[in-house]
């Protein structure tokens, strides 16, 4: 018999959550790792830009289904940003911020990255999967909402800045 997550004290269920949430981008690290050995870092590259445009419209929508809001601006696109899988995985660190009439979305500590320079990889050029990623996330919540990429690897970048984002509603 499986247990009752309602039964569960919350601390418990705060790890189990960062577990899974870990476990999961694991999952996608070890697929793409053997997509990259068998065939290649460019094949590697497009199959994961496809994969995480399809995955970042999937989470966009199911997260706004979870917080039941009606609301579908640049406030609910902050909010979804703090549920989404990535924000629960431990050795990840990231910020949301609302200026203005735009969203900031930086993640300044990446567990994927190290992973991969860690073991003899080099840094992951991540730029094209997060614009596929990131763009039909903000399209699931809003249409009108474009994301611009201020900075991702292969980009230069400081040790304690790995990419940023910006999201801001068509004009």
């Amino acid at each position: 018999m499986f247990m009752k997550l309602s039964d569960l004290p919350k601390e418990r269920l705060v790890a189990l959550v960062e577990h899974f949430a870990t476990l999961a981008l694991t999952l996608d690290g070890l697929w793409f790792t053997s997509v990259e050995d068998e065939l290649g870092l460019n094949t590697a590259l497009r199959l994961d830009e496809e994969v995480w445009a399809k995955f970042g419209e999937i989470e966009g929508r199911r997260i706004m289904r979870l917080l039941g809001s009606q609301e579908r601006g640049l406030k609910a696109l902050a909010d979804a940003l703090e549920h989404m899988q990535l924000a629960h995985v431990k050795g990840m660190s990231y910020e949301v911020e609302k200026k203005g009439d735009c969203v900031v979305f930086t993640i300044t500590d990446c567990r994927p990255q190290k992973a991969r320079i860690r073991n003899g990889r080099g840094e992951f050029p991540c730029k094209f999967v997060g614009v596929a990623w990131l763009s039909s996330f903000a399209k699931a919540i809003n249409p009108e909402i474009r994301v611009e990429c201020v900075l991702c690897p292969p980009d230069p970048h400081p040790d304690d800045l790995w990419c940023k984002w910006v999201f801001k509603l068509r004009e």
